[in-house]
């Protein structure tokens, strides 16, 4: 503990002597909160205040903060709940799907709820677009790094190759759609660039890719 007693004249006073003499005696200001009113600190709007206004100002800006981080996390639970429940109806209009066409019904319905361009393109499917083999085993090894789904930016000339009207420079969400083997490709567009990032997680968009495997799989199986 400091001992203030000790220092002899206010020359040999630090401002770490100072520092430590009040965290090692909490109840200084307690002993003498006149004080308290009496020191002045500069404040970049109110010019010199007491440390009373000084620590409520602090407090009142720290309060702000924590309304601001509890509004954006409120926000954050809305947007998820929202794709929770349009996810969920997707997965249970698939539950009853017996053609392609409502399954491509399925998906503008969710597209719709989410403001996006949903795609289902197959390797081979008289009722949808066909996807280039040669093109897709480009973009992937161009784009996915080794991963298995991509979320980011492409050109139009790649993203035309997935969904159509494909938005320049737009940004998607690419998931392979495959059990035992690969059919092809389930894809959400955005035109805004920064919609879907590297880092966002991608659980609602694989789990309906593999519903829609297990459907086509069953119908392979059943042809």
């Amino acid at each position: 503990m400091t001992d203030i007693s000790r220092i002899d004249t206010p020359e040999t006073v630090t401002k770490e002597d100072v520092i430590r003499y009040l965290e090692d005696n909490p109840e200084f200001f307690r002993r003498f909160p006149e004080l308290l009113l009496q020191l002045k600190v500069n404040h970049e709007e109110r010019g010199a205040v007491s440390l009373v206004e000084a620590q409520m100002s602090r407090l009142r800006s720290r309060v702000n903060d924590l309304e601001e981080e509890i509004t954006q996390l409120m926000g954050i639970a809305a947007g998820n709940e929202q794709l929770f429940r349009a996810f969920s109806l997707a997965h249970q209009r698939l539950f009853a799907v017996e053609s392609s066409s409502e399954i491509r019904h399925a998906l503008d319905e969710l597209a719709e709820s989410l403001k996006l361009t949903v795609s289902l393109r197959l390797y081979s499917d008289s009722d949808a677009a066909d996807l280039d083999k040669s093109r897709v085993d480009t973009i992937r090894a161009a784009r996915f790094s080794g991963q298995r789904h991509y979320l980011g930016r492409l050109r139009r000339s790649e993203g035309d190759v997935f969904v159509k009207d494909a938005p320049e420079l737009g940004s998607y969400a690419i998931v392979p759609v495959s059990q035992a083997k690969d059919f092809g490709f389930l894809t959400f567009a955005s035109h805004d660039g920064g919609h879907f990032q590297p880092s966002m997680d991608t659980l609602f968009v694989e789990q309906l890719a593999e519903h829609l495997a297990v459907i086509l799989s069953r119908w392979q199986g059943e042809a």
